[in-house]
């Protein structure tokens, strides 16, 4: 009988030393998803506020003050859930349907060194298409390793580049803006003549800040953020105030990856100081006018957005959907 007892006691004793095993390893991880933010490389988003998360927080200075080789890396490591680039899996990389929360701002990821070589700028039509050609290559030549190191997709946007507005063959139709970008054909469409009226004044950096924005309209496009501000959109009401902001989020984060590439470049081949100044100017350019629909931002939110990732070189830096509603007025 005592023997018995002395059993029930050791089985009554290990299940409790188990149990409390279990709330210990429960415990410790609610303290690692509610503890602060991870290093480097490991999902970032999950718990953040606007106030505590990433992105411009309404000042950046005015000094020049590119990321350079500062910037974080490319992805070391595919993100939560995507195949890493070269294994069996990686051609089947799929866009992520996401805005907040998308992996690719779940960590901190930089864009590939590039020595930027850029024939002359010449005001001619064959002349800037063979600029935007070679800029274009620049522009693939930074992004894909961020993506494919990264587990999503990759694909180089097409380029359509004619004298004039009439004369684009991409499927969306046109309203005389310099550049757009078309989801429908994955097209960035830059005619010449309305281009011209933008970047009369710039030697290339005009040229190219025009081109690297509507680039970050493409990679929102591959990795599944601009179908899921579509839907957003939608959801909201496309032309009502809120349906207006998503528009600012959408534009402020291609501004801002527009930036990434200007400063982790700056001092590269030919994108030098004189070359980012014009950019910035022509970064500051975009904002929206008085009594025009507010889909672009007012000037200090372009420029904050656009220097912040000049100055950071981050692609959880522009996450603008985390962003406080003040920052992306």
């Amino acid at each position: 009988m005592n023997r018995l007892l002395a059993t029930r006691i050791r089985r009554r004793i290990l299940i409790a030393l188990l149990c409390g095993a279990v709330a210990l390893g429960a415990a410790a991880s609610i303290a690692a998803l509610s503890g602060p933010p991870a290093d480097a490389g490991t999902l970032r988003t999950g718990g953040l506020t606007a106030a505590t998360g990433p992105g411009f927080a309404g000042s950046v200075g005015e000094a020049t003050d590119p990321v350079r080789d500062a910037a974080p890396p490319i992805a070391p490591a595919p993100l939560a859930g995507l195949p890493l680039a070269g294994s069996p899996h990686a051609s089947s990389a799929r866009p992520v349907y996401a805005l907040r929360d998308h992996p690719l701002f779940a960590q901190h990821i930089g864009l590939g060194r590039v020595d930027c070589e850029l024939p002359e700028w010449r005001d001619e039509p064959e002349a800037a298409r063979v600029f935007y050609r070679a800029a274009l290559g620049c522009l693939n030549a930074a992004w894909e390793p961020t993506l494919r190191g990264a587990g999503l997709p990759f694909r180089p946007p097409r380029l359509d580049a004619p004298a004039t507005v009439d004369a684009v063959r991409s499927a969306c139709p046109q309203d005389g803006r310099p550049a757009s970008y078309c989801e429908s054909d994955e097209t960035i469409v830059i005619p010449y003549a309305a281009a011209r009226e933008v970047t009369a004044d710039s030697r290339r950096g005009g040229q190219l800040a025009l081109l690297a924005h509507e680039y970050g309209h493409h990679i929102q496009h591959v990795v599944g953020v601009l179908r899921a501000y579509t839907e957003r959109r939608t959801e909201v009401g496309w032309q009502t105030a809120a349906g207006q902001e998503q528009s600012r989020r959408l534009e402020l984060q291609a501004g801002c990856f527009a930036g990434m590439f200007f400063g982790i470049n700056h001092g590269r081949g030919d994108i030098d100081q004189r070359t980012w100044d014009e950019a910035a100017d022509r970064a500051r350019a975009v904002a929206d006018r008085p009594g025009a629909p507010r889909l672009h931002g007012a000037d200090h939110n372009v420029w904050g957005w656009w220097k912040w990732g000049s100055d950071k070189g981050d692609t959880w830096e522009c996450n603008t959907w985390y962003a406080e509603q003040e920052n992306v007025e």
